[in-house]
């Protein structure tokens, strides 16, 4: 006999933890499987830890309502997951600064991007170069300019995902957490739906949520071809001495050399004196294994925006495979005719910042209560929606003119 729960769900990373400690807190039985031995190993081990409100373009659009709510509730909830876990996870709250180093990006980011931040829920606060230097000493002097983004925070998606792990097994909620189960099958009947391991063990379930990041197109097949792998490799930094927060403030720029070459630098302080320093970009890239090439390009771009990290010990190197989809909004609703299969997938690198938002909409749509704000949110992320690629931010719009 299959072993039998209200709710199953596959991916046992942020989006899947954070959906299971909801619907657990609210009294669901939930199995949550994961093929890894422990945890968060996949995008979510990979993260930088920035959460988003307008840094990156996918921010910039349809999604602002749902990351809008989510910044809401991510103080809250991380105050529930230390208080039942007993981590702390250290937050930044100085904002984010994204800097011009020269006046070419200066223009790009006042005439393109700045009416799209004017046009979001969230604040935007312009800076001079010397507004820069006096929030952060240790920036390049090349910079030209800026702007703060004053309600983006920072942490370390490690340690999130150990505050989550160790609520998910405190023993307060009805969840059970099966690691090294890697989901073979999944089908679903009006009755329910069922998920199918390698080993042959079948797990019964009133509803499944495939929230498996990348790997979520094996169980969606009718949206498998707007899923796919986005690889981004980082490492860690650390000031000669550094023993707490060695910039007040994380930090981002966009460098466009000649020929075209683009870089993405992108500073993130850790509580403990580390600087996680990213990010590459590379859409359809499945191959999780860290290169000397992206640490050439990352330093190149680090040392353009900080100099003295040139100076500064490289610690540990990582590399992850974020959720893509085809137009950077997750894909959050009911996939099947019979609403058994739900789809939490597709966050396209922004998992940690839409983790608490996510766990609210997945839990109004297994619940049948979703209200009108929700049903908002999730009109953005529906899976019947018609999937068009991005507009860049820098192409001129009607609300960029």
């Amino acid at each position: 006999m299959p072993e039998t729960c209200d709710v199953a769900i596959i991916g046992g990373g942020v989006i899947g933890c954070a959906i299971a400690h909801r619907l657990g807190a609210e009294g669901r039985s939930v199995v949550l499987l994961d093929a890894e031995p422990k945890l968060g190993q996949g995008a979510s081990d990979a993260a930088m830890g920035g959460i988003l409100t307008q840094t990156e373009p996918a921010c910039l659009g349809p999604l602002s309502t749902v990351l809008k709510r989510g910044r809401d509730l991510y103080p809250d909830w991380l105050a529930e997951l230390t208080a039942i876990s007993g981590v702390t996870v250290h937050v930044l709250d100085g904002g984010d600064i994204q800097v011009a180093l020269n006046e070419k990006e200066m223009e790009r980011l006042e005439t393109r991007v700045l009416p799209l931040w004017k046009n979001s829920p969230f604040a935007v606060v312009r800076l001079t170069a010397s507004d820069v230097k006096e929030l952060e000493p240790k920036l390049s002097d090349a910079v030209v300019g800026g702007f703060l983004l004053p309600e983006e925070l920072a942490l370390d998606p490690r340690e999130l995902m150990v505050a989550l792990a160790a609520t998910l097994t405190a023993g307060r909620h009805p969840i059970r957490v099966l690691l090294g189960s890697r989901v073979t099958r999944v089908e679903s009947a009006a009755h329910g739906a069922e998920a199918e391991l390698e080993d042959g063990t079948r797990i019964s379930a009133g509803t499944v949520i495939v929230a498996a990041g990348h790997r979520s197109g094996a169980f969606l097949p009718d949206h498998r071809k707007h899923l796919f792998p986005i690889k981004g490799e980082a490492f860690d930094m650390r000031p000669p001495g550094a023993t707490t927060y060695a910039l007040r403030h994380h930090v981002f720029t966009e460098i466009v050399e000649e020929g075209g070459v683009e870089r993405y630098p992108y500073l993130v302080p850790r509580h403990d004196g580390r600087v996680a320093v990213g990010v590459t970009y590379e859409p359809h890239v499945g191959d999780p294994q860290v290169t000397d090439r992206a640490l050439d390009e990352i330093m190149e771009g680090v040392t353009a925006l900080l100099p003295e990290a040139a100076t500064w010990d490289v610690g540990k190197r990582w590399a992850g495979l974020r959720p893509g989809s085809t137009d950077h909004r997750p894909i959050i609703g009911y996939v099947d005719e019979h609403e058994r299969v739900l789809a939490a997938t597709g966050h396209t690198g922004l998992g940690v910042t839409l983790a608490p938002v996510t766990a609210e909409m997945v839990s109004a749509l297994v619940n049948g209560d979703v209200d009108a704000d929700t049903r908002e949110r999730l009109d953005v992320c529906r899976p019947d929606r018609e999937f068009r690629p991005p507009t860049p931010v820098g192409t001129p719009t009607p609300t960029a003119q």
